[in-house]
């Protein structure tokens, strides 16, 4: 019996693209050339959906900026609003944020925001210290892909051995089981994110060809033609069907009988449209799903209609701040305080909701104990 060669086509399968770091004896990015945190950039800027989504939650965690509950310091004088923005926004939408610490004479005068993606890490490789595999310190690069141009810097921990230096970085991470660059809290949502810019490239594509679907256009003779022909007719038909200009133009073709004709196949693939409204609308629960976003804040204007209750939509700004705002806003609290205590240890650092916004449920629940005790 002949042998026969099967050859599996695995067509279900697909990688996010997202690498684990990989200690380097320099530095540890996240990803080669830190590109885990542009693959995380990129979903953000071209899904709709995800930046809509990632804006909102920022804007609800930053509300008015930062207070001091002490009144030991006002905390902007320290660390600007656009620079708090871009910090919750780093933390939201990668799951890490760099902040610079500034100091004179080993005070504290500045915290600035640093872009992640030029960011890494200096993990501890020596098997004999007790930090082994610990990150000790940091290394930042304008562009890790042109490190001849940028020459990578290395900058020390913030208040961890030495506190003299002019510059000190501390690295904010989300919640994780990851040891160096933890993935974002919506990660779930990644290929949904990538779906809708795929969703969106097509239908770009689509526009662009005058609305048509892939045209074949099949040129008689083609054996008669040198190379130099084929290329020139290729690029004179092209250049006269293709685009939203072009789309309904007339090709006129010379031939020497009926047989030379230009034939023209045009490939529209069945249920497009369907298909397309199905992806776009599941792409856009599961990013809600990824993000705990709830639905009648987040689905966009007649999608499922607009709500007016305003009770409704106050219970689910209540349910959005007790699963999702305060949770994150915790983990950031931690790390403002370990920054502004080094300024005043008696600092107490929170966040101050928008003013129209109605009381939330878990600040009604601290001031119920405040009065209890």
């Amino acid at each position: 019996m002949a042998k026969k060669n099967i050859n599996l086509v695995q067509f279900s399968a697909y990688e996010t693209g997202v690498k684990r770091p990989a200690v380097g004896k320099e530095y540890t990015l996240n990803g080669k050339n830190n590109s885990n945190f542009k693959k995380y950039r990129d979903s953000y800027d071209d899904s709709p959906t995800n930046s809509f989504i990632i804006k909102t939650i920022v804007n609800y965690i930053v509300g008015q900026g930062l207070v001091d509950k002490s009144g030991s310091l006002n905390p902007h004088a320290f660390l600007s609003k656009g620079d708090l923005r871009k910090i919750v926004l780093d933390f939201k939408r990668d799951g890490s944020a760099f902040i610079q610490s500034i100091n004179f004479e080993g005070n504290v005068v500045k915290f600035l925001h640093t872009p992640n993606i030029r960011m890494g890490l200096n993990v501890n490789i020596d098997a004999r210290d007790e930090r082994y595999m610990e990150v000790d310190g940091y290394w930042y690069c304008w562009d890790y892909t042109r490190e001849g141009e940028f020459p990578p810097r290395p900058y020390p921990m913030f208040s961890k051995y030495d506190n003299d230096n002019p510059i000190e970085i501390l690295h904010l991470k989300i919640l994780s089981s990851e040891p160096y660059f933890p993935f974002p809290d919506w990660f779930s949502g990644f290929k949904s994110a990538k779906i809708e810019s795929a969703l969106i490239d097509d239908a770009v594509n689509h526009v662009m060809r005058g609305f048509q679907g892939k045209t074949i256009i099949n040129i008689n003779n083609g054996g008669m033609m040198d190379e130099e022909e084929k290329k020139e007719i290729s690029k004179e038909i092209g250049d006269k069907y293709t685009g939203t200009e072009n789309g309904d133009g007339v090709i006129i073709s010379v031939n020497e009988s009926a047989n030379e004709a230009i034939i023209i196949d045009t490939i529209e693939p069945r249920g497009r449209n369907e298909q397309f409204v199905t992806y776009d609308e599941t792409c856009e629960i599961k990013l809600m799903a990824a993000h705990q976003a709830m639905n009648i804040l987040f689905s966009r204007p007649g999608s499922n209609g607009f709500s007016s209750n305003a009770d409704e939509i106050a219970t689910a700004t209540d349910s959005l701040y007790l699963s999702t705002i305060n949770p994150i806003r915790d983990e950031l609290i931690e790390y403002l305080n370990e920054m502004f205590r080094k300024i005043n240890p008696k600092a107490e650092i929170d966040f101050i909701n928008f003013g129209q916004e109605k009381i939330i449920v878990s600040d009604t629940k601290i001031s119920d104990e405040q009065t209890t005790n």
